[in-house]
C-alpha cells in the first residue's frame, strides 16, 4: 500500500507547476501573443525581403538557382534560422526559469520570466554555443511531442520530399534511420536546456551532462516516468472534457429546464468542446512534462552529491533604456502591420466556402493503381475525386504519352529515354508490374486516351515535363486538347515558365498553371498564367489571399496528411493535389454545415496553441 501511495504521489508531484501557475499561464499567453503579432510577422517580413534584396520580385523554380549564387540569399536565410532559434530559446528559457523559481519557492511574474529568458539568450549568444542552433532546428523538434506552442513545430518536411521517401524505399528507409537517430538524440539531450539555464554553462558541457543523466539505467527510469506523466495528462484531458460537458448541461438546464440534449448532437457541439479542451490542454501539457524533467534533474544532481544552484534574477538586459525602447518599438511596429493582417486572415478563414476546393488525384489514384495510367484515372473517379493531375512527355515520333520520368526504366523496365523511342516501340510495354503484379500488362496511355477516359467525369491538370529533347511539345499538347474539344475541362501546367509564356501568346484560350517548388514574393504577378500551383509549405494566408485578389486560382501539391488538407480547405485553396483522394473527400465532407465552421475555427485556434 505504501508503495502505491509513493508512486501515486510521484505521478502527481506538480509543485513546480502549481507554485508559479499564475506566472506560467501569463507567460504562455504572453509568448503566444508575441508569436502571433510579432515573431511570425517578423519572419514573414524577412522572407519577403529575400527577393527584394536580390533585385527581383519573385523567387520561384525558374530563378532559384540564380539566387542561390548570390551572397544576400544566405545572409537572409541565416537570419531567419537564427531568429527561429532565438524565439525558441525565449520560450524554453522563460518556462524553465519559472519552474526553477518554483523549486526555491520564489514567486516570479511572467514579465520577469521573459526578462530572464532574454538574459539567458544574450549570455549564451557566443561562438562556443553555435551547436545550439542545429540542436534547436533539427534535434529539438523530434523530441517535443507535446511542445505544441514552440515555434519549431512549424519546421516540417515538405510533402513533395516525403513523396520521394514513398517512391524510393531506400531514401525512405534512410530518413527513418535519421529520424530515429534524431529522436534518440533528443531523448539523450532532453536535460540540456535545463542544465544551461539552471547552471548557466555552455551547450557542450550541458549536453555531456544530459547524456550522463540519460544512460541505460537512468534513461529507462526517465522513460517510465514520462509514460506515467503522459497517462496523467490523458486523465487530465478527459476530466477537463467531461467537466465542460457537465458545465454545459448544467447551464442549459438552468436556462431552459427540460432542454433536449439531442440538439447538441445536431450542431456537433461535442466537437467544439474537443477544440476548446485541446487548446486549454496545450497550455498545461508542456509545463507539466518539463516540470517532470526538472524534478528528475534535481534528484540526479543531488544523487551525485552536488547542490542545485539556487534561482536568482539575471542582469535584466530589458531594463536598459535603449534596449527597452528598441523592444517596445519593435512590438508596436510589428503589431501595427500584423493585427490588420491577422484580422483579414481569420475573417478569410471563417467566411470561406469549402465547395470551391477540388480534390485532384496526383497522377491519378496513384496509391491504388500505377501512376499516370488509365486504371489510376478510373480509380480516382471511383474514389470521388473531381480532378486528376497527369504528366506528359513527347516520344521520338511526336506522340504525347502520360509518363512522369524522362526514362522508361522505373515504371516500364526499359532502359531508354522517352525521346529515343517511338510509340510503336513502347505501346505494349508492361507499365503496371512495378506497382503490383495485379496490374501486369497495363500500358502507357497517350494523352488522347486519358482525355477520352476522363471526359464528362474529371477535370485534368496536364503537366508538361520538359527534358530538352521535346521541341514542339506545347503545340502538340494544345492540338490534342483542341481536337478533343477539352479546353474547358483542363489546364496545362509546367515548372518551366517559358513554356507557359509561349502557350499564352499563341493559344490564349488555354487555361495555364505555373507549378513552382518555391513560392516567395509577388508570385501572383506572373501574367502568363491563370493558376499558381505551389508546394504546401508556401500555401500561407498571405500568398493565397494575394493570388485570389489578383484573380488567380491556387492549387497546392502534393498533400496526403489530413491535418494539412484541413488547413488548406480553411484557406480556401482551389485544388489540393493528393495521392489519396479518399482522405481528401473525407476532409471535404467534414467541411459542411456547422462542422465546417468548427473546422475553420480549429485553424484559427491552431495559431493560439
Amino acid at each position: 500500500m505504501e508503495n502505491i501511495k509513493k508512486h501515486f504521489k510521484n505521478i502527481h508531484s506538480l509543485k513546480l507547476v502549481t507554485h508559479n501557475y499564475h506566472g506560467l499561464v501569463r507567460f504562455e499567453l504572453l509568448y503566444r501573443i508575441l508569436c502571433l503579432f510579432v515573431f511570425f510577422p517578423l519572419l514573414i517580413y524577412i522572407e519577403r525581403l529575400l527577393p527584394r534584396i536580390n533585385n527581383t520580385t519573385i523567387i520561384a523554380a525558374y530563378n532559384v538557382l540564380d539566387l542561390l549564387k548570390r551572397p544576400w540569399t544566405y545572409v537572409i536565410l541565416a537570419l531567419i534560422l537564427i531568429l527561429v532559434t532565438v524565439f525558441a530559446q525565449l520560450e524554453q528559457f522563460g518556462r524553465i526559469s519559472l519552474l526553477h523559481a518554483s523549486h526555491d519557492h520564489v514567486t516570479v511574474s511572467a514579465s520577469q520570466a521573459f526578462s530572464n529568458a532574454v538574459d539567458f539568450m544574450v549570455n549564451f549568444f557566443r561562438l562556443e554555443n553555435i551547436l545550439l542552433i542545429p540542436y534547436l532546428l533539427i534535434v529539438f523538434p523530434f523530441g517535443t511531442l507535446l511542445d505544441t506552442s514552440s515555434i519549431t513545430r512549424f519546421l516540417r518536411i515538405p510533402g513533395f520530399i516525403l513523396e520521394h521517401f514513398r517512391k524510393y524505399p531506400l531514401v525512405g528507409f534512410a530518413y527513418m534511420v535519421f529520424a530515429a537517430a534524431m529522436l534518440y538524440m533528443a531523448f539523450r539531450l532532453c536535460y540540456t536546456l535545463i542544465i544551461m539555464c539552471v547552471e548557466e554553462i555552455p551547450f557542450l558541457p550541458a549536453a555531456k551532462k544530459s547524456f550522463r543523466f540519460t544512460d541505460k539505467e537512468k534513461g529507462t527510469h526517465l522513460l517510465f516516468a514520462l509514460l506515467k506523466r503522459f497517462l496523467l495528462l490523458a486523465v487530465l484531458y478527459l476530466i477537463g472534457y467531461l467537466l465542460l460537458i457537465v458545465l454545459t448541461f448544467a447551464i442549459l438546464q438552468w436556462l431552459e429546464p427540460g432542454f433536449n440534449t439531442a440538439k447538441l448532437e445536431e450542431i456537433n457541439y461535442y466537437y467544439l468542446l474537443v477544440l476548446v479542451t485541446t487548446v486549454l490542454f496545450s497550455w498545461i501539457a508542456t509545463p507539466i512534462i518539463q516540470s517532470l524533467l526538472m524534478d528528475i534533474y534535481y534528484k540526479e544532481v543531488e544523487a551525485e552529491g552536488e547542490s542545485v544552484k539556487p534561482y536568482e534574477e539575471n542582469q535584466n538586459y530589458l531594463s536598459h533604456r535603449f534596449v527597452k525602447i528598441s523592444w517596445v518599438l519593435m512590438i508596436v511596429v510589428c503589431s501595427f502591420f500584423s493585427i490588420p493582417e491577422r484580422y483579414r486572415q481569420f475573417k478569410w478563414i471563417l467566411k470561406g466556402d469549402s465547395n470551391n476546393t477540388m480534390i485532384m488525384a496526383h497522377r491519378g489514384y496513384s496509391d491504388k493503381a500505377p501512376e499516370n495510367t488509365l486504371p489510376a484515372f478510373e480509380a480516382a473517379y471511383e474514389a470521388g475525386a473531381t480532378a486528376i493531375e497527369l504528366d506528359v512527355q513527347m516520344l521520338k515520333d511526336g506522340t504525347i504519352i502520360c509518363l512522369h520520368d524522362d526514362s522508361l526504366s522505373r515504371t516500364a523496365n526499359l532502359n531508354k529515354n522517352v525521346w529515343e523511342v517511338t510509340y510503336d516501340e513502347i505501346k505494349d510495354l508492361d507499365n503496371g508490374s512495378f506497382f503490383s503484379k495485379s496490374f501486369a500488362g497495363t500500358r502507357i496511355p497517350t494523352l488522347e486516351e486519358a482525355i477520352q477516359v476522363c471526359r464528362g467525369k474529371l477535370y485534368i491538370n496536364i503537366e508538361i515535363k520538359r527534358n530538352g529533347h521535346d521541341e514542339g511539345i506545347e503545340d502538340k499538347v494544345v492540338e490534342i486538347i483542341r481536337e478533343n474539344e477539352f479546353q474547358n475541362f483542363c489546364d496545362i501546367t509546367s515548372q518551366d515558365y517559358d513554356t507557359l509564356v509561349y502557350i499564352h501568346e499563341r493559344y490564349p484560350d488555354i487555361l495555364l498553371a505555373y507549378t513552382s517548388v518555391i513560392g516567395i514574393g509577388e508570385i501572383q504577378n506572373l501574367d502568363a498564367v491563370d493558376i499558381i500551383s505551389i508546394q504546401e509549405t508556401f500555401a500561407t494566408f498571405s500568398n493565397v489571399e494575394a493570388m485570389h485578389r489578383s484573380g488567380k486560382k491556387v492549387f497546392v501539391w502534393t498533400v496526403n496528411e489530413r491535418d494539412t488538407m484541413d488547413r488548406l480547405v480553411a484557406l480556401n485553396v482551389d485544388a489540393i493535389l493528393t495521392n489519396d483522394p479518399v482522405i481528401g473527400n473525407e476532409v471535404l465532407k467534414e467541411h459542411t454545415g456547422i462542422t465546417d465552421f468548427y473546422k475553420r475555427l480549429e485553424q484559427i485556434l491552431y495559431y493560439l496553441n
